[in-house]
C-alpha cells in the first residue's frame, strides 16, 4: 500500500491530503506540520482573527474526527531536519515517517528584518496563529503602531488596527504603496482612502534605527531624521521559500522548488506545491512562484492527480484578493511589464476595475468591489481570450458582453 508524506500543513498541505481521498487514493497518507494547531484559514490572519471577530475554533479547515475518518495522520510540532532518499525516509529529532511520495508544501517564511533590536518583545511578522496571538497581548486602543511595509499585509494591518482604534503609521521604502503589484492609479487610490481613515503612509521611508529599551521598541528611526513613536512594531518587508529540505537532497531551487507543470521536481516521487514551489505554469509557459491561497489549492489537485498517474496540469490563472475596511480587491492575471492602465468606473465612489494591457492586449485586472464584472474577466483571462484594449476602452463596451460575443 503507498504512503503519501505530506511537508507542510497550511493550505497546500492539507489540501492534497483532501485531494487524495477525493480522488479515490486508498493508501496512508501523513502530514507534517510544525504548528501546533490543525490545518487552518491564513486569510483571516490579518483580518478578521486578528480583529477578534473570529474565534481560534473556527480558522480550522476540518475537525480532529475528520482526519480520523479519513485516515489522514496529522503530526503536529514536529520538525523534518533531514530526508534519507536511499530508504526514502523522512527523520525527525526522535522519529523518522517512511514514504513512497514526498510532498513538499513547506510554505515561505517571513523576510526578516536586519537590524539591531528587531528581535525586540513588540516587533512581530504576521504568519502564523501564535503570532496573532502574541499581538493581541499588545493591542489596545490609541496605541501607536508603526507598520513597515506598504504591501498587502500591511495595508489589511493597517485596516484592522484602525478599526481597533489604534493610531496606524505605514513606512513604505518605494516610491509608492503596492508599487510592485498595482498601477499608480491603484497605488494612489488605496493611499487616499487610507488617509482619509487616519493612517498616515510615509513612502520613500528608510528606517535607521530601531530604538529599543527592556527589549521592547519605542521609537523608529528614518533616514530623513524623523522619529516615530512606536508602542507595536509589524514587519511586513515580503517572504522567503522555505527550501531548506529540498536544497539538502539536491533538488534544484531558485526563488522556490522548481517542478514542472504536474509539480513534480527532478526526483520522480518528490513533489513541491504552493508558496514554496516554483512551477511551471502551461498557460504562460513560464515558471511562476505565487503567494496565494488560489495557487495552493489549484496545485494541491495537480499533486493528486500526479500521485495517482492522472494527467492534470498547471495552468491556473494566478488570482489574488484583499480585504481591507469595505474594499473588496480582487486581481486576475499578471501585470508586470504592462504598458497602459484603463480604468473603468469610478475610483471616487471605489467602484472600479483597472484594466493593466500590454501590446494592445488586456493581461491583468484589479477590481475594486466589482466582484460580478471580476469574474467575468478572470474567466476571460484563464480561458485564453485575446481581449483587445481597444474593445475595452470603448465607451459602449460592457464586461458583461465578453462572452456573448456582443460589443
Amino acid at each position: 500500500m503507498s504512503k503519501v508524506l505530506i511537508v507542510g500543513g497550511g493550505h497546500a498541505g492539507a489540501n492534497t491530503a483532501f485531494a487524495l481521498r477525493k480522488d479515490g487514493f486508498d493508501g496512508e497518507i501523513a502530514i507534517i506540520s510544525d504548528e501546533g494547531y490543525l490545518p487552518y484559514h491564513r486569510p483571516p490572519l490579518s483580518k478578521d482573527f486578528l480583529k477578534h471577530n473570529l474565534a481560534i475554533e473556527k480558522m480550522g479547515f476540518k475537525s480532529a474526527d475528520f482526519y480520523e475518518e479519513q485516515k489522514i495522520s496529522i503530526n503536529l510540532n514536529t520538525q523534518i531536519n533531514s530526508i534519507d532518499l536511499a530508504s526514502n525516509l523522512a527523520i525527525t529529532e526522535d522519529a523518522s515517517f517512511n514514504f513512497d511520495y514526498l510532498v513538499f508544501a513547506t510554505g515561505a517564511s517571513p523576510r526578516l528584518l536586519p537590524m539591531e533590536n528587531a528581535d525586540s518583545k513588540n516587533l512581530f511578522y504576521l504568519r502564523q496563529i501564535t503570532d496573532v496571538l502574541s499581538m493581541h497581548q499588545q493591542i489596545t486602543p490609541h496605541k501607536e503602531i508603526v507598520l513597515i511595509g506598504g504591501g498587502y499585509i500591511g495595508l489589511e494591518v493597517a485596516s484592522a488596527m484602525i478599526e481597533l482604534g489604534l493610531k496606524v503609521t505605514i513606512l513604505e521604502a518605494e516610491e509608492r504603496i503596492l508599487q510592485r503589484v498595482t498601477s499608480p492609479e491603484v497605488s494612489q487610490f488605496y493611499n487616499d482612502f487610507h488617509s482619509k481613515k487616519g493612517v498616515r503612509i510615509i513612502c520613500n521611508a528608510k528606517v535607521t534605527n530601531l530604538n529599543s529599551e527592556n527589549q521592547m521598541i519605542n521609537s523608529v528611526s528614518l533616514e530623513s531624521g524623523e522619529s516615530l513613536a512606536a508602542d507595536i512594531v509589524l514587519v511586513g518587508i515580503g517572504a522567503v521559500p522555505n527550501t531548506q529540505l529540498a536544497d539538502s537532497i539536491g533538488l534544484d531551487c531558485n526563488n522556490g522548488i522548481k517542478v514542472d507543470q504536474y509539480c513534480r521536481t527532478s526526483i520522480p516521487n518528490i513533489l513541491a506545491i504552493g508558496d514554496c514551489a516554483s512551477s511551471f505554469n502551461a498557460l504562460f509557459s513560464k515558471e511562476l512562484r505565487l503567494e496565494s491561497v488560489p495557487n495552493a489549492l489549484a496545485q494541491s489537485k495537480v499533486a493528486s492527480s500526479s500521485i495517482l498517474g492522472n494527467d492534470l496540469f498547471n495552468n491556473e490563472m494566478p488570482w489574488f484578493w484583499s480585504d481591507q475596511y469595505d474594499l473588496k480587491l480582487q486581481m486576475a492575471g499578471l501585470s508586470s511589464g504592462y504598458d497602459e492602465c484603463y480604468i473603468i468606473g469610478d475610483t471616487d465612489s471605489a467602484e472600479f476595475i483597472a484594466c493593466y494591457g500590454k501590446d494592445g492586449h488586456l493581461i491583468a485586472v484589479d477590481s475594486v468591489n466589482q466582484p460580478r464584472q471580476f469574474m467575468l474577466f478572470k474567466k476571460a483571462l484563464g480561458n485564453g481570450f485575446k481581449l483587445e484594449m481597444s474593445l475595452i476602452k470603448d465607451k459602449n463596451f460592457q464586461p458583461e458582453s465578453i462572452f456573448s460575443g456582443s460589443n
